[in-house]
């Protein structure tokens, strides 16, 4: 479609600034820093149904064996939103939402809680649709 400024100009659920006039609004829904893309497309494109996770630091256990039901927070701001956690090889976790969630991208911290307790938290390095 065109050319970017520079990945690090652009955030996941970003819509100003884009420079793009296709009369509707158009959001960043992905960036891609092997290949240096930037991906646009509509709100609706946003949604994410499942994050995975490494950089594991889990509080309330040494390690999750089997899928855990808890509240996922993926930005400061952002309500909790239920979802089950999956422990994956290689030190992964698989958060699968009950609802998908609006823009949660790479880089992000997750937090997972049970009432008001932490059961942890790391880093998203994936978000997908299915």
């Amino acid at each position: 479609m065109g050319e970017h400024r520079g990945l690090v100009r652009y955030t996941v659920g970003q819509r100003r600034g884009l420079g793009l006039s296709l009369g509707r609004p158009q959001y960043v829904v992905g960036k891609d820093p092997h290949t240096n893309t930037v991906t646009v497309g509509e709100e609706r494109d946003l949604y994410q149904s499942r994050v995975r996770v490494n950089d594991l630091n889990l509080i309330a256990a040494e390690r999750l064996e089997s899928p855990v039901r808890a509240a996922v927070k993926t930005r400061y701001s952002q309500k909790e939103a239920d979802a089950t956690l999956y422990p994956l090889e290689n030190g992964l976790l698989e958060a699968v939402f009950d609802q998908p969630q609006r823009a949660p991208a790479a880089g992000q911290a997750a937090v997972f809680y049970q009432g008001d307790l932490v059961l942890g938290g790391g880093t998203i390095c994936r978000a997908d649709r299915a």
